[in-house]
């Protein structure tokens, strides 16, 4: 029995450091520009590596693209910034929508909406998100769907604060990632 301490000692050394390992290259560790304090949140969307720390559920989906629609309409961001905020974006959405979407067009797009709320001094001051136990699964076509509903509030000139609801549609794609089919405005009483 001896003989064999060594060798269970030198195994269960080496598990732990495998176990340590994976658990380092696993966790989402934030990129140097998503930790600098100086810069806006518009530039951590953009700094943030999505291909590579891709939301583990569908309310994270929503909630990081929810950010980057914050990003669009409550900040003066630059055009280039813009475009790249539109391009995280689309690393978000499904196949089909990136297929109806081309990204000249959704750039154009968001820059037409965008000016739209600046004409009118809106912006998006928050959104709730539903909680991950109310979301609603299906499966559609063979393949695992769900809708997100969230709550955007948005403060005009006046100060006067509006509320709207969009229930977003995703289902998995085949490395099992939640990815944005549509979505579409609803009233309170639909979510």
């Amino acid at each position: 029995m001896k003989k064999y301490r060594g060798l269970i000692a030198a195994v269960i050394l080496i598990a732990l450091g495998l176990g340590y390992y994976a658990y380092l290259s696993n966790r989402n560790t934030p990129t140097p520009a998503e930790t600098k304090t100086d810069i806006s949140s518009a530039e951590k969307l953009i700094a943030k590596d999505i291909e590579k720390n891709y939301p583990n559920t569908p309310v994270k989906v929503v909630e990081l693209y929810s950010d980057i629609t914050m990003a669009f309409y409550s900040e003066n961001v630059e055009e280039e910034m813009l475009e790249k905020l539109v391009k995280q974006s689309r690393l978000l959405f499904d196949e089909e929508l990136l297929a109806a979407n081309s990204e000249e067009d959704l750039i154009e797009q968001t820059k037409e909406e965008v000016a739209k709320y600046q004409e009118t001094s809106q912006k998006i001051t928050n959104y709730i998100l539903e909680d991950s136990r109310d979301v609603d699964y299906y499966e559609l076509d063979d393949r695992s769907c769900c809708v997100v509903t969230v709550e955007y509030f948005i403060r005009n000139s006046n100060g006067g604060l509006a509320k709207t609801y969009e229930d977003f549609m995703l289902r998995k794609d085949e490395f099992d990632h939640w990815k944005i089919v549509g979505w579409q405005l609803t009233s309170v009483e639909e979510s």
